[in-house]
Parts: structure tokens; C-alpha cells; sequence
């Protein structure tokens, strides 16, 4: 072989050998796209209903309010409603009822076990024996035994069908007021459907002139929930 043939040779090897790997990488299969990190998630939103009980104190005694509420509840997350409560334990003289909107915000709505916060605020009424001396004071003395009216000659007393009032006589007030009750609640998801809610509040009282202590105070509650996803 001539040195000229010699070296076309050599010139094509070189060649080749320089194309290859362009060549290769061209014919390789393109890799995958990398993931972005974006998702897209259903919102898991829905109605929900809870009947539900309240263990507080009215009136210096111990009660308990059934009652519920409901609303609808955005992304596991946001609770807007409405309830209303009613004494169970009630008699003529140990009345009380209550009703609003409720608004609630939920922490680890995604798990098991979630905490919720809210309040639940609107207004009611109650009637209430009390004794009188604590509603309104002291009552006036009524004179117990006759006595002689100078320059007459008669005796007089209380009037006949007068009843004596005394500061324990009881006396039946009724008051509407407003009220407003922070909560703090734990929410157990047993299945997508069902939950029990349990938690605490404090009840407070505005808008009354006399039974404002006897109706607020702290309270617990236990609701079973339904619906929601």
C-alpha cells in the first residue's frame, strides 16, 4: 500500500473514531422527565352534623345541655355552622336554652387524631329560682305583732293575704342574655365519615341584669360527628 492510500486510511479511522461518540449519545433513548413537586389533591370538604352534650353548672347545681350543631366543613380544615342547646334536666323553676354560630378551625385535620378551636357565640334564655335577699336585698320588715293605734282604739298588723317575704324566700327570675364560649376540642376520625369530638369551653354572659353569674361558668362536651368528607 502506497503512503497516499496509507494516509486517506488513517485520516478515516480518525475520523470515525472521533464521530462515535456524538453518534452514540444521539441514538440513546432520552431520560425521563425529573418530577416538578407539584401535586394536585381532591379537597376533602362536606356537610356535617353532630348531636352533642354539654356537662356544665347553671344555677349553683349540675346540668346538662343536648343539643347539636351543624355546617359544613372545608378541607378537613375550616368549620362554619350553627347549634343550639337546651337543658335536659329542667323543671319550672330550672330553665335554659341557647343558640348561634359556630366557627371552628382545625390543626392535623389529615390525621387521626386532630385539635380544634373556635367559638360559639349567639344568645338565649333562662328562668331561675333565687333566693330573694340575693336577687334584690334585704326585704322590708312587715310588723309581726299588733299594735295599738294611739287615739283610735284598734289594733293593727300585716294586712290579711300580705304573705311575709323573707331574704330566702325563693322568687322565679327570667332573663334573656347574650353568650359567647371559647372551645378548645379533640377530634378522633374513626372512619372518612364518623368522629368523636370532645372538649372544653367557658360559657360567658352578657346582656342580663340579674342571673349573669348563675349562668356562666366552664363546661365539657362530648359530640359524635358525621359526615365532613
Amino acid at each position: 500500500m502506497t503512503r497516499p492510500h496509507l494516509a486517506a486510511l488513517l485520516l478515516v479511522a480518525a475520523s470515525c473514531a472521533a464521530a462515535a461518540p456524538a453518534w452514540a449519545q444521539a441514538t440513546s433513548p432520552a431520560p425521563a422527565p425529573q418530577a416538578q413537586g407539584l401535586q394536585v389533591q381532591r379537597l376533602q370538604s362536606g356537610f356535617v352534623i353532630a348531636p352533642d352534650a354539654k356537662f356544665t353548672e347553671v344555677n349553683d347545681r349540675q346540668a346538662t345541655l343536648v343539643g347539636g350543631y351543624l355546617g359544613w366543613l372545608t378541607d378537613r380544615t375550616f368549620f362554619l355552622g350553627a347549634g343550639g342547646y337546651v337543658l335536659a334536666n329542667r323543671d319550672d323553676d330550672f330553665r335554659m336554652q341557647y343558640g348561634g354560630g359556630l366557627a371552628r378551625w382545625t390543626f392535623f385535620g389529615e390525621r387521626a387524631l386532630a385539635v380544634s378551636t373556635g367559638l360559639f357565640a349567639g344568645f338565649g334564655s333562662a328562668t331561675l329560682a333565687r333566693p330573694y335577699g340575693d336577687v334584690f336585698g334585704t326585704p322590708r320588715t312587715l310588723a309581726t305583732t299588733a299594735s295599738f293605734q294611739a287615739g283610735r282604739g284598734r289594733t293593727t298588723g300585716p294586712r290579711i293575704g300580705m304573705p311575709l317575704i323573707t331574704a330566702e324566700t325563693p322568687v322565679r327570675i327570667n332573663e334573656n342574655f347574650l353568650m359567647a364560649e371559647p372551645q378548645l376540642n379533640a377530634v378522633w376520625t374513626i372512619t372518612p365519615w364518623l368522629s368523636l369530638d370532645a372538649g372544653v369551653g367557658y360559657r360567658f354572659i352578657g346582656a342580663t341584669d340579674l342571673l349573669g353569674d348563675q349562668l356562666r361558668g366552664p363546661s365539657g362536651s362530648v359530640a359524635i360527628r358525621f359526615g365532613g368528607r
